[in-house]
């Protein structure tokens, strides 16, 4: 069993809210000088760069997890990790269909949303408005995770907006999550949000694996937060099994 740094939750320039340095073959290199063996690319409600991505970290050596950031109709925030670039994209459409289309007032205010190349090149612009909310509530945003063979992973949850506890004021017993993400480790002497003694306090009650991750929309921010994985290797396969604690790997915040 090896041990392996991992930052679960990374935006691209396809993000309306990403820096423009979020190019694929920047974030693997900064992820890489950073120590990291594995990130997953988890842009909002599309994964139209994870291919890119891929294919940019093959090229280095660092392993890339195909993911998307949905926000459900709830406006909760809902990481899903799939097992390749094809199965994310196919749920990456079903989110797209319920999604109105930007026009300019759009891009204006939220920026652009940039389609890449595994160098870095700018392919297209996506039409839709990524920053808006998905016409799918929390269970079926779950469910749709699930159908495309994926890890659904409760986003920060010790954030004050945005989470399952800051929008719903609860967190579901029937949600069906497969882990939690928290933003920051849970240190209940540093807490970082109205929800962080929350998170430091009960999230172990809850029978699900945390994980820690950046939400880095900066170059900067990659690995601010991380997570160890003991696994055999920097696979999603093996971040599975690490997830549910199969044959001695497990998961826990770096």
């Amino acid at each position: 069993m090896r041990a392996l740094l991992a930052d679960l939750h990374i935006h691209t320039g396809l993000s309306p809210c990403a820096g423009d340095e979020m190019t694929p073959p920047a974030v693997v290199r900064t992820a890489l000088e950073r120590g990291l063996a594995m990130i997953a690319i988890c842009d909002h409600n599309s994964a139209g760069n994870t291919a890119a991505t891929l294919t940019a970290g093959r090229r280095a050596g660092l392993a890339v997890v195909a993911g998307m950031e949905i926000t459900t109709a709830e406006e909760v925030h809902v990481v899903g990790l799939f097992p390749d670039p094809a199965a994310a994209e196919a749920a990456s459409t079903e989110i797209g269909a319920t999604l109105p289309d930007a026009d300019d007032a759009y891009y204006a205010r939220f920026g652009p949303q940039r389609r890449m190349d595994a160098d870095g090149q700018i392919t297209g612009t996506e039409p839709k408005m990524l920053a808006g909310a998905a016409m799918l509530d929390l269970s079926a945003a779950v469910q749709l995770i699930h159908r495309y063979n994926g890890v659904a992973i409760a986003a920060h949850v010790n954030r004050p907006s945005f989470s399952v506890l800051s929008q719903l004021g609860l967190f579901p017993d029937d949600a069906c999550f497969d882990a939690i993400e928290v933003f920051v480790p849970c240190d209940p002497a540093r807490p970082t949000g109205a929800t962080a003694v929350w998170a430091a306090q009960e999230l172990t009650k809850l029978g699900l694996p945390v994980v820690s991750s950046s939400d880095a929309h900066f170059l900067g921010d990659i690995g601010r937060c991380q997570t160890r994985c003991d696994m055999e290797a920097p696979t999603f396969d093996e971040l599975t099994l690490a997830l549910r604690g199969v044959g001695g790997r497990g998961v826990r915040c770096a």
